[in-house]
């Protein structure tokens, strides 16, 4: 089965774009890296069904902090509203729910801390605001290519 990652991307990318691992856009995970048998779960109607009936929000970047064993990785925390929250868990439940399998299960849930890493010539900047309105979906291993990343599908929140 393949890995998989659900994100908010922060700049516009086709379906269909592959970029290198080491090269990621500037994006906000909202489930991390999972294993799950996508095609027979129908997970794709399951996602859409759940963003059918939200609406988007924004919210306001906070401090920057490292995360990693080294405090290796920069970021940018993202304040955890309750709609944010919400987004996150029901994900989350969703993909449980069709047998999915996450790297670091720590980081979910109440342990989950919203989050974008800094880029090399892109950041978010505190106190700022940011639009969560879709999710997209990315294949962590295209072609079982390590080294590269692929959007499979982007799905917008469409509530009123």
């Amino acid at each position: 089965m393949q890995k998989y990652v659900l994100v908010q991307l922060l700049e516009g990318m086709d379906e269909g774009t592959e970029f290198p691992a080491t090269n990621w856009p500037l994006h906000v995970t909202l489930a991390s890296n999972f294993i799950v048998d996508w095609e027979n779960t129908n997970l794709f109607e399951k996602l859409s069904a759940l963003l059918a009936n939200r609406r988007p929000f924004e919210t306001t970047i906070g401090d920057d902090e490292y995360f990693g064993p080294q405090k290796q990785v920069h970021v940018t925390l993202l304040n955890m509203n309750p709609e944010l929250k919400s987004l996150h868990n029901d994900i989350i439940a969703l993909l449980k729910s069709v047998g999915a399998v996450f790297d670091e299960p720590q980081y979910l849930e109440e342990g989950y801390r919203a989050h974008a890493t800094v880029q090399r010539h892109k950041r978010l900047n505190e106190g700022s605001a940011v639009k969560i309105d879709k999710l997209t979906i990315i294949d962590m291993f295209p072609g079982d290519d390590i080294s590269r990343r692929k959007i499979l599908k982007t799905v917008k929140m469409t509530g009123e």
